[in-house]
């Protein structure tokens, strides 16, 4: 996993449930790993690796930090420390002066411990491993793949399915897991949920069984968001087109009107996606007689 430089981190400022920030001038730290201060020097199972975060919770059950707590840690565990996060607690004085010494820069988070931890692990992943897990149904629509996003309830797996009787390929429901690949993403099913659809008020079946083998892929490269939004006029779209960045790539994205028949999600859906597939079938028909007269 590449590591995520702390200037990066601190920009998740909401994600993280940051409240105050200590960076010192020419802090240029990156992380790969997190390390829970559990008070102490006996708090260290064992030195840790470069590039890790420190995690200290409320209180540390000793209070070393606010008692020498730099000089009483192993030197070689502060050389691998670029950036300390305190869970539920504000920066005190002693940590100002610390982390201007160090220059290690330290953020404070309104989350406990274990929240936060559980956080910057998902951060990490996603920005390091480039992976990242999103509620929503994904499908291909002519050759493009077109994930699904909204609220629960508000229609996804069943304007996915109205999608299937129209010639398209399902990939996966409920739970898609999105990587990056140099500058495309790729989304395929969860190993826990891929291959099942969970149907309101049917439960959950198998995808086979519903759609038959032919209509399944196991993953597609993303090229649109659809965000399904609740009290828009009916048939309305908002205007324009934006994009939203994910796993480091920026992708094409539209809100589109929800309806209680998914077959007019369906057709609104399709009425925005048709224009950009002929698009792309230009662009794949232009790069590939471009290529041709290369070879010339």
């Amino acid at each position: 996993m590449r590591p995520v430089t702390v200037k990066e981190i601190l920009t998740y400022g909401e994600r993280l449930g940051i409240t105050e920030i200590v960076e010192p001038s020419g802090a240029l730290g990156s992380v790969s790993y997190l390390l829970r201060y559990a008070g102490g020097e006996s708090g260290y199972a064992m030195t840790p690796f470069p590039h890790s975060m420190l995690i200290i919770p409320p209180a540390a059950t000793d209070g070393a930090y606010e008692n020498g707590w730099d000089r009483s840690v192993p030197p070689s565990l502060l050389r691998n420390i670029t950036c300390l996060a305190l869970s539920a607690q504000r920066i005190t004085g002693f940590l100002r002066q610390f982390s201007e010494r160090a220059e290690t820069p330290i953020f404070s988070s309104c989350y406990d411990d274990s929240l936060l931890h559980s956080r910057l692990i998902g951060l990490l992943r996603e920005r390091g491993e480039r992976q990242v897990m999103v509620h929503g149904v994904l499908v291909q629509i002519w050759g493009l793949g077109v994930l699904l996003l909204g609220e629960s309830g508000i229609g996804k797996t069943a304007c996915g399915l109205a999608l299937m009787g129209k010639g398209n390929r399902w990939v996966a429901d409920d739970a898609v897991v999105l990587e990056g690949r140099g500058d495309a993403v790729y989304g395929r099913g969860h190993q826990r949920t891929g291959g099942w659809i969970a149907l309101r008020g049917r439960g959950v079946l198998r995808a086979a069984d519903l759609l038959g083998t032919a209509r399944l892929l196991q993953e597609t490269r993303v090229d649109v968001l659809v965000r399904l939004v609740r009290g828009f006029e009916r048939n309305a779209v908002r205007e324009g087109e934006s994009f939203q960045e994910i796993v480091g790539v920026s992708l094409s994205s539209r809100d589109l009107a929800a309806d209680v028949d998914p077959r007019r999600v369906a057709e609104r859906v399709t009425g925005y996606i048709r224009p950009l597939s002929v698009k792309s079938s230009e662009n794949i028909v232009q790069r590939t007689e471009s290529e041709v007269l290369r070879k010339r």
